[in-house]
C-alpha cells in the first residue's frame, strides 16, 4: 500500500464540523440556526435531558417553541416511524450519543425519506441532508464530530456512515455536563478514552485502502489530536467521575478537560478509524443491550491483548506519555504497563471487566466472533488483521 511511485498514495483527507467550544457555547444556537437558514428546527433529545433541565438551558435563546422528538436509549432502525417531518427544516440534537446519532438519521430522512434501514452501511446517503446542529450533553461519544450513526438492526449494532451525516456545527459546552450522574460520566468518559487510544494506535493510513468515508487510518493530522485527547481524558476522567452527580460540587476543570478530550477524540477517530475493542463492543452491545461504555470496558482486555503483537512499541510509547512507564523501561515492560493502566482505569470506576461480567458465557463465543468479523468499518483500521484467531481472546473473556 505504501507505493511512493503513486503521487496520491499519501493523501490525507480531514473533515470536522464548524465547532465552538467552551462554557456558554450553546448561547450561539439562535445565531447558528439563522446562519444555516433554519427557522423551524426538529429538536432531538431524550426525557432524561429534559427532566434535568439541560434541554431548557440549551434552547433558552430560541424565540419559538420547537418540535421535539425523543430518542431511545439504544436506537434501532425501527425507531423512526413516528418522526415528525412536517413544518421542520433542520435538526438540533441535544443529548448524549443516542440523541446525536438519532438526529443524524433524522436529518437524512427529512431530506430523502425512506426508512433508516435504507441507509445502513457506508456511503448510502444519496445527497445533502437537512442542516444539523449537535449539542452534546455528555463527554464520550464524540458523535457531534463524526459521520456515523449507530443503530441496531436484527440484534446487531450497525453503522450508518456517510460524510454527509457529519453535523454542520457542533456547540460543545462543558457547562451542560455539570451534574451528569456518576454512572453516565463513567460510561461516556470511558468511550472517549478508548476513542483516543484506538485512533492513536490504528493501522497507518498508508496501509488502508481508500474508502468513501474518512476512516483512513492513523495519520499525521489525526495522531496529534488523538494524543492530546488521550492525555486530557486520562488526566480528568477519574476526577470527573468522583465529583459527579451534584452540579454544585462538580469538578469544573475536570469536566472541561473531559469535554474537550472527548470532542478531540471524536474528530480524531472519525478521520482515522478505530479497532477491535470497538468492534467487539458493538457486537456484545447488540447481544446484551447493555450501554456502549460498559461493552467497551468488557471488550478492553480482549481487544488490546489481541493487538499487542502488532502495537507493542506504540503501546510502550503511550505508556511513557501517560506517565505509567519510565523512559528507561524496556518495550515489553512499558507496553504491559499501558494495558495494566487501562484495566486499572476501568476497574477504578466499577465498569465490567469481561464478557462474562455482561452475563455472556462460553456458548456465546461463536456468535461474538462471527458478528465482530462483520464490523468492517472498525476492523479495516485495526492494527492487526482480524480473523478467527480472535476467538482465543474472546473465550478467555468468557471464562
Amino acid at each position: 500500500m505504501d507505493d511512493r511511485s503513486d503521487p496520491t498514495a499519501d493523501r490525507i483527507a480531514f473533515a470536522t464540523p464548524e465547532t465552538e467550544f467552551g462554557e456558554g457555547a450553546v448561547d450561539r444556537l439562535p445565531e447558528t440556526l439563522a446562519e444555516l437558514g433554519v427557522e423551524s428546527p426538529l429538536v432531538v433529545t431524550d426525557e432524561g435531558v429534559e427532566a434535568a433541565g439541560v434541554l431548557d438551558a440549551a434552547l433558552a435563546g430560541l424565540d419559538a417553541e420547537p418540535t421535539v422528538h425523543y430518542a431511545t436509549t439504544e436506537p434501532s432502525v425501527d425507531d423512526f416511524e413516528d418522526l415528525p417531518d412536517e413544518d421542520v427544516d433542520g435538526v438540533v440534537a441535544v443529548g448524549g450519543g443516542s440523541c446525536l446519532d438519532t438526529a443524524k438519521v433524522a436529518a437524512a430522512l427529512l431530506a430523502h425519506g425512506g426508512s433508516a434501514a435504507d441507509y445502513l452501511g457506508v456511503d448510502s446517503v444519496p445527497g445533502p441532508v437537512a442542516p444539523a446542529v449537535a449539542i452534546p450533553t455528555t463527554s464520550g461519544t464524540g458523535s457531534q464530530a463524526t459521520q456515523t450513526a449507530v443503530v441496531a438492526y436484527d440484534g446487531v449494532k450497525r453503522g450508518i456512515s456517510d460524510e454527509l451525516l457529519r453535523p454542520d456545527v457542533a456547540l460543545v459546552d462543558p457547562a451542560l455536563t455539570h451534574g451528569l450522574p456518576r454512572a453516565v460520566t463513567a460510561r461516556s468518559g470511558f468511550d472517549a478514552f478508548v476513542h483516543a487510544l484506538e485512533s492513536l494506535t490504528a493501522r497507518d493510513y498508508l496501509e488502508v485502502a481508500p474508502r468513501p468515508i474518512n476512516y483512513q487510518g492513523a495519520n499525521p493530522v489525526s495522531r496529534p489530536l488523538s494524543r492530546q485527547a488521550l492525555e486530557l481524558v486520562h488526566g480528568s476522567y477519574e476526577r470527573a467521575v468522583a465529583a459527579a452527580g451534584d452540579p454544585e460540587d462538580d469538578d469544573r476543570e475536570a469536566r472541561r478537560d473531559l469535554s474537550l478530550g472527548a470532542h478531540l477524540a471524536g474528530v480524531a477517530f472519525s478521520n482515522a478509524g478505530l479497532g477491535a475493542v470497538h468492534a467487539l463492543a458493538s457486537t456484545v452491545g447488540g447481544m446484551t443491550g447493555r450501554p456502549h461504555g460498559e461493552c467497551l470496558a468488557a471488550s478492553l482486555t480482549a481487544g488490546l491483548h489481541y493487538n499487542l503483537p502488532a502495537r507493542r512499541e506504540q503501546y510502550a510509547d503511550v505508556a511513557r506519555t501517560l506517565g505509567v512507564a519510565q523512559v528507561d523501561d524496556d518495550t515489553d515492560e512499558a507496553a504491559e504497563a499501558l494495558l495494566a493502566e487501562c484495566e486499572r482505569l476501568r476497574d477504578s470506576v466499577g465498569l465490567p471487566g469481561s464478557f462474562a461480567d455482561l452475563g455472556l458465557g462460553p456458548d456465546d463465543a461463536d456468535e461474538i466472533v462471527e458478528n465482530t468479523l462483520l464490523q468492517e468499518r472498525r476492523i479495516k483500521t485495526n492494527p492487526r488483521d482480524v480473523g478467527e484467531d480472535l476467538r482465543e481472546e474472546v473465550v478467555r473473556s468468557l471464562e
